[in-house]
């Protein structure tokens, strides 16, 4: 109906006013219904050896930097500054295209680079065959390194597969895609009680409350040694009572 009335307006048969607009007729909430599905390490770890190097290498720089898969893609190896232990966002690769900035100012800032993904780095910087500082650090071999994989192909062949095999429990048609690592991360360390300033950082996000609010899905860890000092209260006072 809605394509039908828009159809109508560009043919000037029926009134171009707000009353007759299409657009008054369509419905959109605000809420996101997305909720990432998180990742133990151990799983982590169980898809990481399920992979091809490349793949790897790359699925282990998501897991630690929480980079989205547009800024991983997006590197260079003129990007990666081991001195100071960050990696440079200078761009990312969406829809098949560089594109030279950033999703938000807060994104521009570096990622950590810590020594343990320095050198898994460093060991696929000796395998790849484009190793030059412009080339892509993941560079589709199929188009000869001229520019990097496809993120959407990298997801369904590679680490959905990988993810299933490792325990990861997914619906039938269910995507699993690299955001998922991202998600992962924070929850990881917020539930390990990491202060939140230091996740904000490493995430690179520009309030706190997003930290906490999108990524922080699983049981905090606090709260469940809460629980169990209640339950272990209640249990022990039933215990001896009975005795």
């Amino acid at each position: 109906m809605i394509r039908r009335q828009r159809r109508l307006h560009q043919r000037g048969l029926i009134p171009c006013q707000e009353e007759t607009n299409p657009v008054n007729w369509v419905e959109q909430s605000g809420k996101s219904h997305y909720k990432a599905v998180i990742v133990t390490p151990e799983q982590a770890f169980k898809i990481l050896m399920a992979l091809p190097e490349a793949e790897r290498t790359l699925t282990l720089l998501v897991s630690g930097t929480g980079l989205r898969i547009s800024e991983a893609l997006g590197l260079q190896w003129q990007d990666l500054d081991y001195a100071n232990q960050r990696i440079n966002l200078r761009r990312v690769w969406v829809d098949n295209k560089v594109v030279e900035r950033m999703k938000t100012e807060q994104s521009e800032a570096p990622a950590t680079m810590s020594p343990t993904l320095a050198e898994v780095l460093k060991c696929w910087h000796q395998q790849t065959s484009y190793a030059q500082p412009s080339d892509w650090i993941f560079a589709s071999s199929r188009l000869k390194g001229r520019q990097p994989r496809t993120a959407s192909i990298l997801a369904a062949d590679h680490l959905r597969p990988a993810a299933i095999a490792a325990g990861v429990v997914l619906k039938s048609g269910q995507r699993f895609g690299f955001h998922n690592l991202r998600h992962s991360l924070a929850t990881f360390l917020i539930n390990k009680e990491q202060d939140t300033k230091t996740v904000q950082g490493l995430l690179r996000h520009a309030n706190v409350s997003t930290t906490l609010g999108l990524y922080a899905q699983s049981v905090n860890s606090s709260m469940v040694k809460a629980q169990e000092s209640m339950l272990k209260a209640i249990l022990r006072n039933g215990s001896n009572a009975v005795n």
